[in-house]
């Protein structure tokens, strides 16, 4: 059955969806499509083109997010009840801070633990323009007007208060690319669809082409899992997150379906390494 990295490392890890009792993720989970019948034969295991589930973003970001608008509330006490602590303003500084790298930082550790991801971060699902007004607006009120400073704590709430919504928006569709493998001795130079802008026309680990699209890019990427190798397809939301580009309710399934109707990509018909391969449940 092989390891236990390398059993769930397309359906997903069960314990990801609370699977118990020993039962495997389904073939198709809700909201997931089949790829087209372009993409390989479901019952070959030749040359097929299969979804790799990515771990559910949720599991990371819960605790850190649940408790972000606590410490950003709290922030504002030392300031309305000045006094009470030996040092008003870096107590509200060191709350404040604390509020928005419960954010930030495991936002940015969720995104690079994706493989096919990308982005700097400032693309990260974070409503940075209020966040920066504040930021500007709150040092005036030492020196103009107090007021300006509760102005100021009204622009980090609201940002806050966006960049869920924007969180919300990103993590709508579950995250997944879809893979095949490859026998790099026998690839030479490799035929990707001219609508791509080709980065490397040999198998390199990494990314060799990409295609923009309105809210986001599709990449292909080369990868080695167990000592096999794999040509990977993902699309990458403008957030840097991957997302499965085909699911139901994709804010761009219409210019994904006409991009991925059939694989961009030509590949040599090669046999599913048997170690990545597991009977599935039925939905």
């Amino acid at each position: 059955m092989g390891e236990p990295g390398e059993r769930f490392w397309l359906l997903g890890n069960p314990s990801w969806w609370g699977i118990e009792g020993g039962a495997l993720p389904p073939s198709l989970r809700k909201g997931e499509l089949p790829l087209p019948s372009e993409w390989g034969d479901a019952e070959s295991t030749r040359g097929r083109w299969q979804r790799q589930r990515l771990r559910p973003i949720a599991w990371g970001l819960l605790k850190p997010f649940a408790w972000a608008p606590f410490f950003l509330i709290a922030c504002s006490f030392p300031l309305a009840f000045p006094g009470k602590t030996p040092d008003d303003q870096t107590v509200a500084l060191t709350l404040f801070l604390i509020s928005w790298s419960l954010l930030v930082i495991p936002l940015l550790m969720e995104r690079n633990s994706q493989p096919s991801s990308g982005g700097t971060i400032l693309s990260l699902p974070i409503d940075w323009k209020l966040l920066a007004a504040g930021t500007v607006v709150f040092p005036l009120h030492v020196e103009l007007d107090p007021r300006l400073g509760w102005i100021s704590y009204s622009f980090f709430v609201i940002s806050m208060i966006r960049s869920f919504s924007m969180m919300s928006e990103s993590f709508a569709i579950p995250p997944a690319r879809f893979v095949a493998p490859v026998n790099r001795g026998e690839l030479g130079g490799m035929e990707i669809d001219s609508q791509w802008t080709i980065l490397s026309e040999r198998w390199i680990r990494g990314p060799m082409a990409i295609l923009a699209t309105d809210n986001g890019s599709l990449m292909i990427s080369g990868s080695s899992r167990a000592g096999h190798d794999f040509v990977c397809l993902a699309y990458r939301h403008h957030t840097g997150f991957v997302q499965d580009c085909f699911f139901e309710g994709h804010p761009e399934s219409e210019a994904l379906a006409d991009a991925l109707a059939k694989p961009p990509i030509q590949l040599n018909n090669v046999e599913w390494p048997s170690v990545f391969t597991l009977p599935c449940e039925e939905e």
